[in-house]
């Protein structure tokens, strides 16, 4: 029998795409993931999130206390981000989580 994951946290020093892009079916049983985006000339986080997108999850940007929206909102520099962050990903079938990251995300641009 297929057993829900709760939460996946990906922590693996810059091979973080490695694992998610070789975590397969075990993505189709989480509901809220999380892993570090180191930035790598040959990996864009677009990549990651196309996939994670085709799985059913909404990923942002995590820092403290704020969600940015990657997933819909793609900007083309987010190529060229030369940093390492934190992304967020929740599946969308988890409707009550969904909703409370979205308002942490819609409040952060009402403070823009």
């Amino acid at each position: 029998t297929k057993q829900d994951i709760n939460i996946l946290q990906i922590d693996v020093e810059g091979n973080d795409f490695d694992v998610l892009f070789g975590a397969g079916s075990v993505l189709d049983s989480t509901h809220y993931l999380e892993f570090e985006y180191a930035w790598d000339k040959n990996l864009h986080i677009q990549d990651a999130v196309k996939l994670l997108d085709g799985k059913g999850f909404t990923c942002y940007w995590s820092g403290e206390n704020r969600l940015w929206r990657i997933s819909g909102c793609y900007f083309d520099h987010y190529n060229f981000f030369h940093v390492w962050s934190n992304v967020a990903c929740v599946h969308r079938s988890q409707k009550k989580l969904y909703d409370r990251m979205e308002k942490v995300f819609t409040d952060l641009l009402e403070e823009w």
